[in-house]
């Protein structure tokens, strides 16, 4: 399977930015200030239950740790002699931050261990579950894995199309081609793809927004010459579509049998090489590689129905 190149991130949070991230919990800080430095990667949150019982090896560092009332609860039934050697090993394992939820008091020696591994123990008045729901729905798009990409997105038909190819292969313009037909511009030159669960969200860098270069024309700004409706924000990447310039010796599939993907962040997308000649209008094919993928996805598919009819005519035509 081909892999879509680009430049891959995957964001990580300091302690602080998640703190400033979520406002309406009114977090406060009550130990391991130091550590505000701290980084978290996963949206995922952790409740070390089982690392108090003494199962240590399943702690994920780079989560949130989120104490309620059953840890808190746990922790202060243990014998002060005993706390810190229940606690000590989860401290080990090098953990972001801990969040203690319902403004309950933590123990002397969970933030005594707090100020002496620099790692931050916060406090909300929310309860666990709000606590879990949002921070999880907040991370998910924050922490969200990115793959910058050159080429360009547009909304046709309401399928997130991806355009790419090498330089000056005609991506702008076949993609100005779409806007003039009524399409959506999302993008153009580079797109940001954000992969959140089985979606791959992309969107145009915040500078490059509503913009476009067209060679011989220079910047121009796609919402003031046609309008709002003629852009969007963001749009899943649904059909990618690859332009090279026609080969004499290229591969090009002729009867649209052989489905092929290109891979995203780990997801395999439709992908389609179209190769770019002299007479060819790309706009159209592009939008017919759109309206294509819509039948497919009602179960129609005519290269597969047209194959077989054919079949069926040469057996017919063998049994005479």
């Amino acid at each position: 399977m081909k892999i879509l190149s680009g430049q891959e991130i995957h964001p990580r949070l300091s302690v602080q930015q998640f703190m400033e991230a979520f406002p309406q919990l009114d977090m406060k800080v009550l130990a391991g200030r130091s550590g505000l430095a701290n980084t978290i990667s996963s949206p995922r949150i952790q409740k070390p239950g089982l690392a108090l019982a003494g199962v240590h090896e399943y702690i994920h560092s780079e989560r949130i740790q989120i104490l309620g009332n059953t840890e808190i609860s746990y922790i202060k039934k243990q014998e002060s002699a005993s706390r810190s050697s229940i606690l000590s090993p989860i401290f080990e394992k090098g953990v972001g931050c801990f969040l203690i939820t319902k403004g309950l008091a933590p123990p002397r020696e969970l933030l005594d261990l707090a100020e002496n591994t620099n790692t931050p123990i916060l406090q909300t008045l929310e309860a666990s579950s709000l606590v879990i729901n949002q921070i999880t729905d907040g991370l998910m798009s924050a922490l969200a894995p990115l793959l910058s990409v050159h080429g360009v997105l547009v909304d046709v038909y309401g399928v997130g199309l991806l355009i790419i190819g090498e330089g000056s292969i005609g991506k702008s313009e076949s993609a100005l081609d779409l806007v003039v037909r009524g399409h959506r511009l999302v993008s153009d030159d580079l797109v940001e793809i954000r992969r959140h669960g089985n979606a791959l969200r992309g969107s145009a860098p915040e500078l490059l927004q509503y913009h476009m270069e067209l060679r011989g024309l220079g910047i121009i700004n796609i919402k003031d010459l046609f309008g709002v409706v003629a852009t969007r924000e963001h749009k899943d990447v649904e059909l990618v579509v690859e332009l090279e310039l026609w080969r004499q010796d290229g591969v090009y599939d002729r009867l649209g049998l052989d489905e092929q993907t290109i891979s995203i962040l780990g997801m395999p997308i439709p992908y389609l090489l179209m190769p770019v000649a002299s007479g060819r209008n790309i706009a159209i094919l592009l939008e017919v590689a759109a309206r294509n993928l819509l039948l497919k996805r009602k179960g129609i598919h005519t290269a597969k129905t047209f194959a077989q009819r054919l079949q069926e005519a040469l057996e017919s035509k063998s049994d005479d």
